[in-house]
């Protein structure tokens, strides 16, 4: 498996497993379910360490992309900046989770181990908005179908049609 196949293979993982750990983890909290948070914790410390090498492999993926029919070059900077904050996100929110899955040893009720846990959540809040924001923004870069329906959606595309529909009026 080369980079490129890593990064496109992979690139789905850290917004999914972000999806399962925010859920598991939340409703761990909610219950007080200390082996359920555990759990999402732990699938948050995951999700960082896939978030690196899947990161890493998306230079190499450019320049496989670069110049191929449909790819607009424009498109590619956006997703790679974002990226950059979604890997941050991911590293941060991971240890965080690591750090709160040492605390559970000497449980979650300590005030300390309340916090961490809290901090995790709200760290994967944002690393699942990051994670799937760059996902978006990756898609459009090959996805045409993706592009054409963002366009649609978008105020400018709407002003264009205003513009365009009240011009066939005269």
């Amino acid at each position: 498996m080369d980079a490129v196949y890593f990064h496109l293979a992979m690139n789905h993982f850290p917004v999914i497993a972000s999806i399962f750990g925010l859920a598991i983890l939340g409703y761990g909290v909610l219950r007080r379910n200390d082996p359920l948070t555990s759990t999402g914790l732990l699938i948050m410390v995951v999700t960082a360490l896939v978030a690196i090498p899947v990161y890493l492999t998306g230079e190499p993926a450019e320049e496989v992309v670069d110049g191929l029919p449909g790819v607009v070059e424009s498109l590619i900077e956006p997703h790679e900046d974002f990226a950059k904050l979604a890997l941050m996100a991911a590293i941060v929110s991971g240890a965080i989770s690591f750090v709160a899955l040492l605390f559970s040893r000497a449980k979650f009720e300590s005030a300390v181990g309340r916090t961490l846990v809290w901090a995790s959540f709200i760290l994967t809040v944002v690393t699942l908005g990051t994670m799937g924001w760059t996902a978006k923004l990756g898609g459009v870069i090959r996805h045409t179908e993706i592009r054409a329906a963002a366009d649609q959606t978008s105020p400018a595309a709407a002003e264009t049609k205003r513009k365009g529909d009240h011009d066939d009026d005269h």
